[in-house]
């Protein structure tokens, strides 16, 4: 009998470990966290989530990464123009696929004080 409460023992300890280990995979950060991106003249900065585009918009790494972006940041000197031009954010915020990176009445919906 004691033989098998230490099975029992060691089996529950081992399931205890595995749902401990599950919870902390599942807190971990997507992707490369959030990222501070300074904007110029009086307009707040970018801080952009990986976690909310991959996790509520369901966008996959690849979708960005390096076709859109680096796989790393870079001091990247983006402008409305460019996202007019359908590069960076405006590869996917052009009014259609998500809302307008151009729009002034979007703007605050990424840069926030």
């Amino acid at each position: 009998m004691g033989k098998e409460i230490f099975k029992v023992s060691i089996i529950s300890i081992c399931i205890l470990c595995l749902l401990t280990l599950s919870a902390a995979f599942a807190q971990q950060k997507v992707g490369g966290g959030d990222i501070k991106y300074e904007a110029t003249g009086s307009l707040a900065p970018v801080l952009f989530s990986h976690e909310s585009h991959v996790k509520q918009h369901k966008v996959k790494c690849n979708d960005c990464h390096p076709k859109i972006f680096k796989t790393k940041k870079s001091d990247l000197k983006m402008t409305q123009a460019d996202f007019a031009q359908g590069k960076y954010c405006g590869s996917c915020h052009d009014g259609k696929k998500a809302f307008s990176a151009v729009a002034e009445a979007d703007c605050v919906k990424c840069h926030k004080k």
